[in-house]
């Protein structure tokens, strides 16, 4: 938790002043009252990026981890591999909430521990759901006979997160790792009901 920031868009509004949100995605209704959905300067931001504004940031948990690996991989290689991606992304951890790859990987006990670690869902599909999931793929002939599709990491991102490709596969210290972002509208009318 950002607390110093919290308090001060929370001081702002309390004070009778308006606070002004910035997000990459539109937002539906109204916002409340003190709240501006504006562009210029902003107090707060919507956002999946680690960059620091100087703005609270607020982000949804959309991001969606899609994973291949060696046999026997350990969690220390998972967690390379994911800052690896996060670094090369601008994505932020705290961004994702699941992490996704072929069932014939369920058991390896250094994803779980990785999953476990971070607190992430963890799905598994079968060859035959990846193979069927439509798009453009990094493809691996190696990964193929091995696995009996072309490609985990990507397919297993786009097929649990339901959403689209967001950051290509990365590769490193026997890990594959992609990103798909889950289709995302935010909506300030949750407030009515």
């Amino acid at each position: 938790l950002d607390v110093p920031r919290i308090k001060r868009v929370s001081a702002k509004i309390l004070a009778g002043g308006t606070a002004v949100l910035r997000s990459p995605w539109p937002v539906a209704g109204t916002p409340p009252a003190g709240v501006a959905a504006d562009g210029g300067a902003f107090d707060f931001e919507l956002t999946v990026h680690s960059a620091d504004a100087g703005a609270l940031r607020l982000v949804p948990r959309i991001a969606v981890l899609g994973v291949g690996c060696r046999r026997g991989i350990g969690q220390q290689a998972m967690e390379e591999a994911f800052a690896a991606l996060l670094a090369q992304s601008g994505l932020c951890a705290e961004a994702f909430y699941k992490v996704c790859s072929i069932d014939l990987k369920r058991d390896e006990p250094g994803l779980r521990a990785f999953c476990a670690a971070h607190g992430f869902a963890f799905e598994t599909f079968s060859a035959a759901q990846l193979a069927a999931v439509e798009g453009r793929f990094s493809s691996s002939g190696f990964v193929q006979s091995v696995t009996g599709v072309d490609n985990v990491c990507e397919r297993s991102a786009v097929l649990g997160s339901g959403g689209t490709l967001y950051c290509k596969k990365q590769a490193g210290g026997g890990v594959t790792m992609a990103a798909a972002m889950a289709p995302f509208a935010p909506d300030w009318r949750w407030q009515d009901e």
